[in-house]
């Protein structure tokens, strides 16, 4: 059926609104609860928009997908013209908001897990917080959510398939992006539905890590490289409708913070940690205690490194952020990746128990499940989770 048929279907119930039951089911546009988004839905909910077909409180739910922001369901608890045609996007343009039914990791070393359990150097990949697969750890990662949703329909990451779903690698950069993805589109062929259904990518960490606050990577080049890792996901039919989940750079000051008064971390593990530009002079020369809780902002009795380390916070959060973000949203909005949709985790701060005691760097099996809780309860699945409400 041609879209401007079922639009002439639809256009009709513009002022007939069916209000929306509370939310304690999936948003995921399934109007009739059949597994699947389809031409059916949209038709029920003309018909629910008419007043000639009466909704289930469940049904309701299920339908009420809209306002989208950032690709993302906010919905308002009414159901109404814009849940219609956010439903016809997903049965005519690939819009998905179903549980996937694999997931595959792009990233760095904290997509390796590194150092989880405080062993320098030693990947967990069973503690990361997208595709971790240790259920007797406090990490509920995002793997273990959906096989605890379904996993009848889920092809779930354990140790045996790690290496298919995984393809993380220590110090990458956003310019090995573009592999990685290619390694995704590769290896997805492996997977029951021959296809990667979401792909989590936690990369620029190693950009903005650097030996000076001029040693990061140029915004422009990395502006180019993020593109780059994208075309090979928008390219092929194996991803370009996977659920694509890109997190932002996390307010790495923070790790600084949370352990900048423990002796082995100044003197023993950050001399060897390539993040200079953060780590380098690691005593507080902030104005007061105050000025270091504000890394917001620069005090007149701040010091050199204190600046230096609020000027790498800064960046972060006005140059590279912002990039990932805005040039997501427009392979979202052009429909190159109709999936794709940014989680912004740079409020998120990280305290001593979050980072592990042997680089005193990379997030600690505790800072994993913080990831794993915050980023989880920012997704659309997050909206019917009762956990994300606290």
């Amino acid at each position: 059926m041609q879209i401007r048929v079922l639009l002439k279907l639809v256009l009709p119930g513009i002022f007939c609104l069916v209000h929306a039951a509370p939310l304690d089911a999936d948003h995921d546009g399934d109007v009739n609860i059949d597994g699947v988004v389809d031409v059916i839905d949209v038709l029920w909910g003309q018909q629910a928009l008419h007043g000639t077909r009466s909704l289930s409180p469940a049904q309701e739910v299920h339908g009420d997908v809209a306002p989208l922001v950032s690709g993302i369901p906010q919905p308002d608890g009414t159901f109404n013209l814009g849940d219609e045609l956010v439903i016809l996007r997903m049965v005519l343009g690939g819009l998905n908001f179903s549980n996937p039914g694999n997931q595959f990791n792009v990233g760095d070393s904290i997509g390796e897990g590194e150092a989880a359990d405080g062993t320098i150097g030693e990947a967990h990949h069973e503690t990361v917080w997208s595709t971790g697969y240790n259920g007797s750890d406090s990490v509920n990662s995002f793997n273990e959510r959906f096989e605890g949703i379904a996993a009848a329909n889920y092809y779930e990451n354990n140790a045996s398939r790690d290496q298919l779903f995984n393809h993380a690698v220590s110090g990458a950069e956003m310019v090995d992006f573009a592999a990685q993805a290619q390694g995704v589109v590769a290896t997805s062929v492996q997977a029951p539905s021959g296809a990667a259904e979401m792909v989590a990518v936690f990369l620029g960490n190693n950009d903005v890590c650097a030996a000076s606050l001029n040693a990061m990577t140029d915004p422009g080049l990395f502006e180019t490289y993020y593109r780059a890792g994208l075309d090979v996901l928008a390219s092929s039919s194996a991803t370009r409708n996977a659920q694509i989940h890109v997190s932002g750079i996390p307010a790495i000051y923070w790790l600084w913070n949370a352990k900048k008064d423990t002796f082995w971390c100044r003197v023993f593990a950050w001399p060897f940690v390539p993040c200079e530009n953060l780590l380098d002079n690691a005593a507080d020369d902030c104005d007061s205690d105050i000025s270091r809780e504000d890394p917001d902002n620069i005090y007149p009795g701040d010091g050199t490194n204190c600046q230096r380390r609020k000027t790498l916070h800064g960046i972060i959060r006005d140059t590279y952020n912002p990039i990932l973000r805005d040039v997501l949203d427009e392979y979202r909005t052009s429909g190159q990746l109709p999936n794709a949709r940014y989680t912004d985790i740079y409020d998120i701060r990280f305290d001593s128990q979050h980072v592990n005691g042997g680089d005193c760097f990379h997030p600690s099996t505790i800072g994993h499940a913080l990831l794993a809780e915050k980023e989880w309860c920012r997704t659309h699945w997050g909206n019917s989770d009762p956990a994300c409400s606290n």
